[in-house]
């Protein structure tokens, strides 16, 4: 990594992995048997100014570019995807706020964000609507003087512990979104246990019964949300969870890594035998390739370059997609150890699978990916 990236920019991923791993490396196995990260974790991602760190400065933010964010979520993702998770769906929610909201927004809702004194969360996912929002069911609807919130959302990450909510709905057939503060009359959260991964990720349903909103809580013009509102929020998750797992594939290879120099397996050294040279070789190779595409990515967005889009979605796709192919390969090097709940890669395992699934599956993406590739094919000729 170091190799990409410029002395400044080392040093603040060294600062990041020693603010990270020295904190919480050895107490991540323990948060997922709660559901919930503890609150101690998130204080202290919030005291530390990490919620705030990539929004802008000029709305209480920490001004971060897309290398520090990123480098960031690097170190993150060593430790725990779930409390990356807290950083990327606070930003996600922040950062669209940032853009596209009101001066009143921007004065009244963005700096207790940017403080990290409140918490934030982004509502997009039904029941029967997930990668096609134009299918989601909530409704904005006039009543007298008020406008009134009814539907339900699922999967909601930090559901169970975010202050905040960016609710996305119908309105007169038009998309929209809004402000819901979490305590409004009207909300009602369940958590969602038994995840796959995310464990410790607070993941909820939130049904919204007749909540009345302000109009000063609408975000964006009529008709914004889905065709804006919603681009912005998946560009700065795309981009954070190719970073995250970048970070989660790091701390495997370190741990293949470790075990495969010191394990001996009849009668030599286990990285002699053929078959674990593959599956370190493969492993090291697609994680360099990793490590360009996301710092490309974010070198893009740092400069506004017309090909950011098909950056971050290439590196999300790309990352994703083989963090999932080697946690499967590192429980299998590690074999015993590699199935503890202690072990990273165990957790890892788990979580690439949800990881290829938020912020636009493999599938998804290729949708979009597949055209821009054909298209840009000779262009150098």
């Amino acid at each position: 990594m170091d190799r990409l990236l410029t002395p400044d920019e080392r040093a603040h991923h060294r600062r990041m992995l020693t603010l990270v791993l020295d904190r919480w490396q050895d107490q991540a196995h323990t948060w997922e048997s709660g559901a919930l990260l503890p609150e101690e974790v998130v204080t202290w991602t919030a005291e530390q100014g990490l919620l705030g760190a990539p929004l802008p400065a000029q709305v209480g933010g920490g001004g971060w570019n897309a290398i520090e964010a990123g480098l960031l979520y690097e170190a993150l993702g060593r430790v725990s995807i779930s409390l990356a998770s807290l950083v990327n769906v606070h930003g996600m929610m922040a950062q669209t706020l940032a853009r596209w909201g009101t001066p009143w927004q921007r004065e009244n809702v963005m700096p207790a964000l940017g403080a990290g004194k409140r918490v934030a969360a982004i509502c997009m996912t039904e029941p029967h609507a997930g990668s096609d929002l134009s299918e989601i069911t909530t409704t904005l609807a006039e009543r007298g003087d008020d406008l009134v919130l009814n539907g339900t959302k699922v999967y909601i990450t930090f559901g169970q512990r975010a202050d905040d909510l960016l609710v996305f709905a119908r309105r007169a057939g038009r998309s929209e979104a809004c402000l819901v503060s979490r305590d409004a009359p009207g909300v009602t959260v369940t958590p969602m246990g038994d995840m796959l991964g995310l464990r410790a990720a607070g993941l909820a349903r939130i049904d919204f019964e007749d909540c009345v909103i302000a109009p000063e809580a609408l975000v964006g013009k009529p008709d914004f949300a889905v065709p804006v509102l919603v681009p912005t929020a998946l560009e700065h998750g795309r981009h954070a969870v190719a970073w995250m797992a970048l970070g989660m594939l790091e701390a495997c290879f370190d741990e293949c890594a470790r075990f495969v120099r010191t394990r001996r397996t009849f009668g030599r050294p286990l990285l002699e035998h053929g078959q674990i040279q593959t599956l370190v070789t493969r492993m090291g190779a697609d994680l360099e390739a990793a490590r360009h595409l996301c710092v490309a990515a974010s070198r893009a967005m740092q400069d506004k370059a017309p090909e950011t889009m098909r950056s971050v979605l290439l590196a999300k796709y790309f990352v994703c997609r083989v963090a999932q192919e080697h946690t499967a390969s590192a429980v299998q090097l590690l074999a015993s150890s590699g199935v503890s709940e202690r072990s990273v890669t165990a957790r890892a395992y788990r979580d690439s699978k949800v990881l290829n699934i938020i912020e636009g599956t493999e599938q998804i993406l290729e949708r979009t990916l597949a055209p821009m590739l054909v298209g840009t094919a000779g262009a150098a000729r």
